[in-house]
């Protein structure tokens, strides 16, 4: 069985725990569990309580393991695994065909021991967000290019001709196969000027996205983010990031991708046929 963590920091540092690198987890807690905090509420001449709400808290992730001792190996748990410093966990188990990871946030610098053959460590992190995600990305383009060519082939000096037709496909079905609701992220890039009004919609749902104010000129991507603790609304021109969440309408909400097959619409209020656009997503699981 081929079991390998990699934790990659903010910084782009990584280090790699599994028999090739020498650094051996033993054990791993809390990959699986979930704290689940529930609201109640109770009336007169009630039978037990009725639940009103329901949370599922950040959790912690403890790393236990060894190494056989090897200052750089010493040295180079302590560089990568900072305070203050977030990250991504990756696991990787090739008999279950698993890839996922979490962003996580070291509670402390790892616990190394003093073994004189063996040194045994421990890492406790804090993953914000419970759940395990797919390291690979579900990409979905809205508007695809036709080719129109086949090599080998002449074409005229004088006459016109078409290398590639641009199909324009506003609605999409876009299948989640996790276990549990996930965000997504939405790509929308100008290919002309003067567009208004870009907004995406669950058509099932009516659910949306809307910037009814926002304009969108040639070369302008804007970005949305719909993930739990990590949402965001940005304008990118070029290197400049623009916050645009105060142009977003007060009935739109940061919908989620529900399970199975979700029916997903793009429009604009002009000109949205010159609008290109990309959602990608990660299957979320509820443990592992």
């Amino acid at each position: 069985m081929g079991i390998k963590v990699i934790y990659t920091n903010e910084k782009g540092d990584a280090i790699e725990f599994s028999a090739d690198s020498g650094i051996r987890i033993t054990s791993i807690d809390g990959l699986s569990s979930n704290s689940i905090s529930l609201s109640e509420a109770t009336v007169s001449n009630q039978v037990g309580s009725s639940i009103t709400g329901i949370s599922v808290e950040a959790k912690d992730i403890t790393l236990n393991g060894r190494f056989k001792y090897d200052p750089q190996k010493r040295k180079r748990l302590l560089a990568v695994i900072l305070p203050g410093v977030a990250a991504t966990l990756r696991l990787i188990n090739t008999k279950e065909d698993l890839d996922v990871y979490w962003k996580v946030s070291p509670k402390k610098t790892p616990e190394i021991g003093n073994g004189v053959t063996w040194q045994n460590f421990q890492i406790s992190l804090r993953a914000p967000y419970p759940y395990a995600r797919s390291i690979d990305s579900n990409i979905t383009d809205f508007n695809t290019l036709t080719a129109l060519h086949r090599f080998k082939r002449s074409y005229s000096s004088k006459t016109p001709f078409k290398l590639s037709t641009r199909n324009y496909q506003p609605l999409k079905q876009i299948y989640n196969k996790g276990s549990l609701d996930t965000g997504f992220i939405i790509q929308m890039t100008a290919e002309a000027d003067e567009i208004k009004g870009p907004r995406i919609t669950q058509v099932d749902t009516q659910e949306n996205i809307n910037f009814p104010e926002l304009t969108l000129n040639v070369g302008d991507t804007l970005e949305v983010s719909t993930y739990e603790n990590e949402r965001y609304c940005h304008l990118i021109q070029g290197n400049k990031i623009t916050n645009v969440f105060s142009y977003m309408a007060y009935t739109s909400n940061f919908f989620q991708l529900k399970p199975g097959n979700n029916v997903i619409r793009y429009s604009a209020s002009t000109n949205e046929s010159s609008l290109d656009v990309r959602l990608s997503f990660d299957d979320t699981v509820a443990g592992v």
